[in-house]
């Protein structure tokens, strides 16, 4: 029977599924402690609510399981039977079917329960013939991909209380019968509830971003019709004044009436108050405008911090499904096996609660399977029964941390090296050169596997590229703790923010690519001589060992340049990544800024695009492709491939002598600072005559040089210093906010080279002038 209303089908499908989750984990607890009545008491609750819920929607079946079912255990809390461990069975048994009566309820689907069955197996009537599996619908959810990825049929198991026989056969002797595939249920969290309290914050913070959104668009526009009056006023406002004066003095000499001289003054005081009252608002919207971003930022970040909270769920929402997946995979493995359950109360973003469920499972099957060894083979190694697997999950700093321990044999390396060149994914010679994490590794290999045969369980060498997918999808990393005879930790770290991430972008053949700073161990300038050839391949010094080194353009899908490349003055820009404990230097053609942004995944033919993850468009318009990090680093390991770097001479360059005149400290600093990062000597000034003295006594290759400046200005500056040089040509660059014909004319009047507006001031004109004018 179907429930008409979608509402309350929804209600119940969410409600049916707690209190049957309630019930499996009280009866794991049960079997541990059987004389421990307040679980009995919990379980009997929940039963009871199921019931009462089921009798209000008019589902007869699902009632009468649950009423036979919260008799029996009224009858084990008040003491009239005692628990008895076949009891958890027929509770497994009935629970099953309710799972699929749940289903029936909430989707329409017709199923096989055999009511009057189930309701003699809970009163004991009719007994089970082996310990029970999950039924088929709750299989199809757990099972693992690699049933969908290979054309071998995957083993059906099938409880012999749920076979419609009359009399009981053992598994082995059903024929196998061809079975049709069945693609597995993606895990996936339907519903939400949500603090009502959280939502309206959002809401309210809602309000208040429009309307400071509002007011910020408002004050940029003043701000940006006064900057025009502004700009003209700064490039006139100089002349302007020097021209009153002159005035002023002529008219005295010439014994001009004083009516004369008082409407000069007058003229002149008019436009020095128009000035500065242009440069008082402008101040005041600067201020305005500033605490107006403030306030913006503030409230945007509260936005997204609590639709972060709205959407993080406990990592239980996962975990509790494992208990009961691991009691049925034990026995039917012949293991004895205790399951630990720890953080449970971490909150993760929904995405991952959704996407984790297959990761872990197969994380569990490899322990189960691989890991965990016979009581036999571990009564023999004197280790202790049961084995030992633990879940634990916590945040640390900015990211969700998953342990995956136990205390199995742990990982035979050998038998990777060998599996591996068996499968001919590496060479011996190559393997010896890998160190013991890079083996380890290998695993996450698709279609890897050290099992000779398939089994149910494992074997087919999907389940661990299924895990490494996972965590590169939410960029992260997984890292393996093991030791051979003593177990396996897997320890997963995947960040908690996906919306956003930190990059450093950089500049490769004139495009701009970004890399998570997380992948980012430094960035740093290196030498052409800095660099060796080991065995072909390139490496520099980095800490106490060896870093491997390649040119980015060299692995980069993008195989054509754009625009003027920023190569500086005998220095390679480099970043040093490190992801797994693995290590490598890259060198790009500039290193930008590091920002916050939006990624953009790659979708359609685009979605295998290699070694990028996705796009987002910068404040300027332009497009940035985010670098894969980690698939990256696979590409480069192993290969013996010289970069196409051209190593340059190891002869020592002349090394060039900058001379900066700038009043102002903050642009002094900034060009000093680009300067020097591509290799040249810097020598600053605070003004024209302390450039001039400097100058003297000196030997410099380019003078860059401001206008207005104290005691002596820069175009003045430019005279005294052709005058002395006469013979020599010097070139000097003239950095200027005034931007007028007549002020460029002036400049290169007096023998400036080139004349450079801050306003549209760029790094990479700056270094390009300066690289003209010294080649």
């Amino acid at each position: 029977m179907m429930i008409d209303d979608p509402e309350f089908r929804e209600l119940f499908q969410i409600d049916s599924a707690e209190h049957i989750q309630n019930i499996e984990s009280g009866i794991l607890e049960l079997e541990k402690d059987p004389a421990n009545s307040e679980i009995l008491k919990t379980i009997f609750r929940e039963a009871h609510s199921m019931k009462g819920a089921a009798g209000l929607l008019g589902l007869k079946e699902i009632e009468s399981i649950t009423h036979v079912l919260e008799d029996q255990l009224g009858k084990l809390t008040k003491g009239y039977t005692r628990y008895q461990p076949e009891d958890a069975d027929r509770i497994y048994y009935a629970l099953d079917m309710l799972k699929l009566l749940v289903e029936e309820a909430v989707t329409g689907k017709k199923v096989n329960v055999d009511l009057a069955k189930t309701i003699a197996i809970l009163h004991g009537h009719e007994s089970l013939t082996k310990p029970q599996a999950a039924p088929p619908s709750e299989h199809k959810e757990v099972a693992v991909k690699e049933s969908a990825a290979h054309d071998q049929v995957p083993q059906e198991r099938t409880s012999s209380a749920v076979k419609e026989t009359s009399e009981p056969r053992p598994v082995q002797n059903v024929p196998q019968a061809p079975v049709k595939k069945q693609e597995a249920v993606k895990f996936k969290i339907d519903t939400m509830r949500v603090d009502p309290v959280k939502l309206d914050s959002l809401l309210s913070y809602s309000g208040e971003l429009t309307v400071s959104k509002n007011r910020i668009q408002k004050r940029a526009s003043e701000i940006f019709d006064l900057l025009f009056q502004v700009e003209d006023q700064n490039k006139q406002w100089s002349d302007k004044k020097k021209i009153f004066l002159s005035l002023e003095k002529l008219a005295k000499q010439a014994g001009a009436p004083p009516s004369f001289l008082e409407n000069i003054r007058s003229l002149y005081a008019d436009e020095k108050r128009k000035w500065d009252s242009l440069v008082q608002r402008l101040s005041a919207l600067k201020v305005k405008s500033i605490q107006d971003s403030a306030k913006l930022d503030l409230i945007a970040s509260k936005i997204e911090e609590g639709i972060q909270n709205v959407r993080l769920l406990p990592l239980s929402s996962v975990f509790d499904i494992f208990p009961r997946t691991v009691r049925d995979m034990s026995r039917e493995l012949g293991k004895e096996v205790y399951l630990t359950l720890e953080g449970g109360n971490v909150t993760a973003d929904k995405l991952v609660i959704e996407e984790l469920k297959d990761p872990l499972m197969h994380l569990l099957r490899n322990s189960l399977d691989h890991g965990i060894e016979t009581r036999q083979e571990r009564e023999k190694e004197q280790k202790p029964n049961p084995a030992r697997i633990r879940i634990e999950g916590k945040q640390i700093n900015n990211a969700i941390w998953l342990e995956i321990e136990d205390d199995g044999a742990g990982l035979n390396t050998e038998k990777i090296k060998q599996r591996a060149i068996q499968k001919e994914l590496y060479s011996s010679e190559t393997l010896d050169t890998f160190t013991e994490t890079e083996i380890h590794e290998i695993i996450f290999h698709p279609g890897f596997s050290t099992k000779d045969q398939v089994t149910n369980v494992s074997g087919r060498g999907v389940g661990m590229d299924v895990v490494k997918t996972f965590v590169e999808k939410f960029k992260g990393n997984i890292t393996i703790d093991s030791g051979l005879g003593i177990g396996t930790k897997f320890t997963l770290k995947l960040p908690i923010n996906f919306s956003t991430n930190h990059v450093l972008i950089i500049h490769s053949q004139g495009w701009k690519y970004g890399i998570p700073t997380e992948y980012i161990e430094q960035s740093l300038f290196i030498r052409p001589e800095e660099i060796q050839n080991i065995d072909g391949k390139l490496v520099i010094s980095w800490g106490d060992e060896p870093t491997r080194l390649i040119s980015l353009r060299d692995y980069l899908p993008v195989s054509f340049e754009k625009g003027i490349q920023n190569k500086g003055n005998g220095s390679l820009s480099c970043i040093v990544l490190r992801h797994n404990g693995e290590r490598l230097a890259v060198i790009v053609d500039s290193i930008i800024d590091k920002q916050e942004i939006l990624l953009k995944p790659f979708g359609g033919i685009l979605e295998s695009v290699p070694k990028l993850a996705g796009t987002t468009i910068l404040e300027s318009g332009e497009i940035c492709y985010m670098v894969q990090v980690p698939e990256l680093l696979n590409e480069v390991r192993g290969k013996q491939i010289l970069s196409n770097l051209s190593i340059e001479s190891s002869q020592p360059k002349m090394v060039r002598n900058i001379l900066i005149a700038e009043d102002s400290l903050i642009t002094r600093v900034q060009i000093q600072k680009i300067l020097e990062e591509h290799g040249y000597h810097v020598t600053t000034a605070i003004d024209g005559q302390e450039a001039f003295e400097k100058f003297q006594r000196g030997n410099f290759s380019l003078i860059l040089t401001d206008v207005e400046m104290p005691r002596k200005d820069g175009i003045q500056l430019v005279r005294d210093i052709r005058s002395l040089t006469s013979g020599k040509e010097i070139p000097i660059v003239v950095l200027t906010s005034l931007g007028s014909e007549e002020q460029v004319a002036r400049g290169k009047d007096a023998g400036a080279n080139s004349y450079l507006i801050k306003s549209q001031f760029d790094q990479t004109v700056l270094l390009h002038t300066v690289e003209r004018l010294l080649a």
